[in-house]
């Protein structure tokens, strides 16, 4: 009988994706160290990847996953905190003390300064709350100014991307990563009354001192007209430009326009 229980949850290991998804920084608080079962852990449950420069390249690192209970557990989700952050695991069920490493990766370029990012995973016990929480602490220190890295101007705010590219099937959140590339403090806003329902924009961080870089964050939930919409526009305030050299554009779809 036992056996027939580990071969159905290693069907449902298979079937369950293992893309790693991204959540918006707003629900870091509701993924408190609290939720972490009493039989699934990270050792340790904190990596301090100490002081790294942002332009060093990938940093790489590991935690073990165990499982401290008596029933076998299959691993169905692996989420985090950040695109900058990717976790990997290669075995998704676990008997009862058995143990597997989390590969980590994390990428500095773009994301000077401190670090708190966590990976959360998710168990065929728990799909709503994190079976287990990981959270990975270090220090990004800024390279020189990396202006190059981002082509298109929209007056002195600078971006990676001048075009946002929407699946427009399910919930998504994107982040363009952006630099105020003048001499003063910039804070840019998204124009909220020009945006479809469904659509929220903001900066992290709201505000950009000279040189430093962010991103713009564009969460998306499909509903109403933007539905069946084939593109939208996303118009920054405080620029001190005319709302038409202001523009970010949206494209919904499976095609990316050229």
């Amino acid at each position: 009988m036992r056996r027939g229980v580990v071969v159905a949850m290693l069907c449902v290991a298979q079937i369950v994706s293992a893309q790693i998804r991204i959540i918006p920084q707003a629900q870091l608080e509701a993924a408190t160290p609290q939720a972490q079962s009493s039989t699934l852990q990270f050792v340790p449950r904190e990596v301090d990847f100490g002081t790294i420069e942002e332009m060093s390249g990938v940093w790489q690192g590991s935690a073990n996953l165990v499982n401290i209970g008596t029933d076998t557990l299959a691993l169905t989700q692996i989420k985090t905190t950040c695109g900058c952050l990717k976790a990997e695991v290669q075995k998704r069920v676990l008997a009862p003390n058995e143990s597997v490493a989390v590969a980590l990766k994390y990428y500095p370029r773009g994301h000077a300064g401190r670090v708190s990012q966590r990976v959360l995973l998710y168990t065929n016990g728990a799909t709503e709350t994190p079976s287990a929480i990981l959270t990975l602490r270090g220090l990004v220190t800024a390279s020189e100014d990396r202006s190059d890295d981002y082509p298109y101007s929209r007056g002195v705010l600078r971006l990676r991307q001048e075009v946002v590219q929407l699946q427009g099937e399910t919930r998504e959140v994107l982040r363009v990563a952006c630099m105020n590339g003048g001499s003063i403090k910039l804070r840019p806003v998204a124009d909220a009354m020009l945006l479809p329902k469904g659509v929220k924009v903001y900066f992290e961080p709201a505000e950009l001192a000279p040189k430093q870089q962010g991103d713009m964050v564009v969460e998306y939930v499909p509903q109403g007209e933007i539905a069946t919409a084939d593109s939208f526009k996303i118009y920054i305030k405080g620029l001190n430009l005319p709302p038409r050299q202001s523009v970010v554009e949206v494209v919904v779809g499976k095609q990316r326009r050229e």
